[in-house]
């Protein structure tokens, strides 16, 4: 006879203790870069782009070693983390090259971007000591040129336990990585 009136003490219990509070943080990726004076190009073509399957997931990574990462219990991006890269890196392209018009992959037949980059992630992570680590691979084709093929590593810091300053540092990155991009065009007549 006690058994039942245990499992009801315990279904009624958490009811009682009130509702629970989310103490999740969710996070975006800012465009920061500034717009150039130079002639504007009429479109840039942003794709495919790419992350790490390792970064398929809501919650924000944080490198803790060099072959381990953790991922925060409350702290998690608003969206999937490659839509936010992809739609950060268009604006920062659009502000840097400048660009009147992104147009994101797969682009509308028939209209094929002035410029068009390809990104392929190999890292796009927060660390233990509050920073970000972009590296990625890269392919900038300006319309009717050769394309232009590179990689860029960056290292922005932050302070340690600052996951809202990580993403900034994320987001400082991707700033730099659309300068490397827009510098690619711009060198290869773009």
């Amino acid at each position: 006879m006690r058994h039942p009136v245990a499992v009801i003490v315990a279904l009624l219990l958490p009811a009682c203790l009130g509702p629970r509070v989310d103490a999740s943080r969710y996070f975006t990726l800012p465009a920061t870069g500034p717009s150039t004076a130079r002639t504007p190009v009429a479109s840039v073509g942003l794709g495919p782009v790419t992350l790490p399957p390792y970064l398929s997931r809501p919650e924000v990574a944080t490198r803790i070693g060099t072959e381990q990462l953790a991922y925060a219990s409350n702290d998690r991006w608003a969206a999937p983390l490659e839509d936010l890269a992809v739609r950060s890196l268009g604006e920062e392209l659009r502000a840097r090259l400048p660009a009147s018009e992104v147009l994101y992959w797969p682009w509308p037949l028939g209209t094929p971007p002035d410029v068009s980059a390809s990104v392929e992630f190999l890292r796009f992570e927060g660390d233990a000591a509050g920073g970000a680590t972009l590296e990625a691979r890269w392919t900038v084709t300006p319309r009717g040129r050769h394309p232009v093929s590179g990689v860029s590593r960056f290292h922005e810091a932050g302070a340690p336990g600052d996951v809202p300053g990580s993403v900034a540092a994320l987001g400082r990155a991707l700033g730099l990585l659309a300068a490397d991009l827009a510098a690619a065009a711009r060198g290869a007549g773009g």
